[in-house]
């Protein structure tokens, strides 16, 4: 049995589900927030796990496929309980939720995972770091927190700016703040002040086009897009340009550029995610990031990849597979 660890808003999940539906395999999704939000029971010896009206037979789950999961200050929980909770008992409270879900493959240690919650978040920094250890070109990349030094780095090189942790969508009475990367220009220098919050600054890489790459197991399906002939996406092809849409292709990446972005993910820990890329003018191919979540419509569907079929036939073979190992 398959079990599914993900939010209930996963799009992506449900078309997974969907294919492993029609192939009458069986598999459960569950939320780790549900630990919280409903009469829960866990128990590592002997193996148990009783969420609500779920009661889960660990000892059939051969593979376990983790997305996502809610935050803790997105429950119900914390919404019935915030105004008699002091800050205090809110951060512990929240550490608390989070141990008990990157705890949970302490329950299932002989099944498979794709990808775990501990593999949530990576570190840009440390990414970036081993990367270049794995001879991929990365960009200069520096954290800044005064004007000085920032005017100073502007003279060597062009600079954009980016989230140092995961972007995020702020919601408002208006609408949406969105984060993306963008360019530092002088004048961007002289709105700040003299000193300001530490702040991830990169060179800009002069591209002929971006790639996501959306990786599992070894094997790479991956996209070009050409951002480069618009300039609202020029900087972050994530401005999408509705009206005129940019050029998703398909696309393959070289065998020594594959053989060094498996060494990251190996290194990483993870056997599945997505992989930015930039192609320069220069002919170099410069890594960007990587994210462990592993956002792959987007690349899937334009290229006609069909990953949602291939993820969910990976799990049924990765389900039979440990279960012949726990038979013997």
């Amino acid at each position: 049995m398959i079990l599914i660890l993900s939010k209930p808003d996963d799009a992506s999940v449900e078309k997974v589900m969907d294919w492993l539906r029609q192939c009458d395999y069986p598999c459960v999704r569950l939320d780790p927030i549900d630990l919280i939000e409903q009469a829960s029971f866990c128990s590592l010896y002997p193996e148990k796990l009783e969420v609500g009206q779920k009661v889960i037979d660990v000892t059939q789950v051969h593979a376990v496929w983790y997305r996502r999961m809610s935050n803790f200050t997105d429950s119900k929980y914390f919404e019935h309980n915030k105004k008699k909770l002091v800050k205090q008992a809110i951060a512990q409270l929240s550490q608390e939720y989070n141990a008990i879900a990157e705890g949970l493959p302490a329950l299932l240690p002989q099944a498979y995972w794709l990808n775990t919650p501990l593999n949530d978040n990576v570190n840009k920094l440390q990414v970036l770091s081993i990367a270049r250890q794995c001879k991929l070109q990365v960009p200069a990349t520096f954290i800044v927190s005064t004007r000085v030094r920032l005017a100073k780095l502007l003279k060597e090189f062009a600079l954009i700016y980016k989230s140092v942790y995961n972007s995020i969508f702020m919601k408002v009475d208006q609408g949406f703040y969105t984060m993306y990367t963008q360019e530092i220009t002088q004048e961007t220098i002289q709105r700040l002040d003299t000193t300001f919050y530490p702040s991830l600054v990169q060179q800009k890489i002069e591209k002929l086009y971006e790639i996501r790459s959306f990786y599992l197991e070894g094997q790479f399906y991956s996209m070009a897009i050409f951002s480069q002939q618009d300039k609202q996406t020029q900087v972050d092809f994530r401005q999408y340009n509705r009206q005129n849409p940019n050029r998703f292709v398909p696309y393959q990446l070289p065998s020594n550029l594959e053989s060094k972005l498996t060494q990251l993910m190996q290194q990483l820990h993870l056997n599945c995610g997505s992989i930015d890329l930039i192609k320069g003018i220069d002919g170099q191919f410069y890594f960007l990031e990587v994210n462990p979540i592993g956002q792959y419509g987007m690349t899937s569907n334009p290229c006609n990849y069909n990953l949602d079929q291939i993820i969910a036939q990976h799990l049924i073979k990765q389900d039979l597979a440990y279960e012949k190992k726990a038979i013997h």
